[in-house]
């Protein structure tokens, strides 16, 4: 089968399709897989009988960069999930919660126009989508979830990396006997990583956990440093 798939994967198995069928059984090294390319087998896994399909598989990078599936988008479904997601929804993408950070917003979108303004009186091209994207991604969003624009210091080309890492194919999630051997060198890439992103978490921790200031708005880490250990709480984290 993997003669099949050449630089384009996604072309080569719509051709399959046309003449297997909308939904077909492939072996990829030792892995199972489905392929489903028609709206009715799309609806049959994705609605009708999702929760047997809402689990991600575990890949080598999920181990390594998202602490062995802990995070929301590869977390398996089950309590962990639902539990997760319910924080997010209520405590971070709530009403309540956004209306909170309604001045950083607005201080983040006033740097990027005095930032546009100061382009244009030294007539410097810049790319304003790249620039609407971070302000979405890097500084609002990050900003909520931990108060302070950390993405500044480094962190988003670690974030690039991480992206990468997780979207690569890896000879290792098909084979899982040679993983070990690390052929592509994307084990070690996810070690340095991971270990970035230990090292900016117990930075952030220590941050909340030291912070006096009790005016500030509460963000999802403190929600979190609060739930650890509780019985009183609907949130388990460990």
């Amino acid at each position: 089968m993997p003669s099949l798939l050449g630089k384009y994967p996604h072309r080569d198995l719509h051709k399959l399709a046309q003449k297997y069928g909308s939904i077909m059984h492939l072996r990829l090294g030792l892995k199972t897989t489905i392929v489903v390319s028609s709206s009715q087998a799309a609806e049959l896994f994705l609605r009708t009988h999702d929760l047997v399909f809402a689990s991600r598989p575990p890949l080598e990078a999920s181990k390594y960069i998202s602490y062995n599936q802990k995070n929301m988008i590869m977390a398996p479904y089950g309590f962990y999930w639902r539990n997760v997601r319910k924080m997010c929804t209520l405590k971070l993408l709530s009403n309540v919660k956004i209306n909170s950070f309604k001045s950083m917003r607005k201080e983040e979108l006033d740097l990027l126009i005095e930032y546009v303004k100061e382009a244009a009186c030294s007539g410097i091209a810049i790319d304003l989508s790249a620039k609407v994207g971070a302000l979405n991604v890097e500084y609002c969003l990050g900003r909520s979830i931990w108060t302070r624009s950390l993405m500044r210091g480094g962190c988003k080309a670690v974030m690039e990396e991480a992206m990468e890492l997780l979207a690569t194919f890896n000879l290792a999630d098909y084979i899982p006997q040679i993983a070990s051997l690390d052929l592509q060198g994307l084990r070690k890439r996810m070690k340095i990583v991971a270990k970035v992103f230990d090292e900016f978490f117990e930075k952030l921790i220590d941050e909340h956990v030291q912070s006096r200031d009790e005016n500030r708005t509460k963000d999802l880490v403190d929600l979190m440093l609060s739930s650890v250990g509780s019985e009183e709480t609907d949130y388990r984290i460990d």
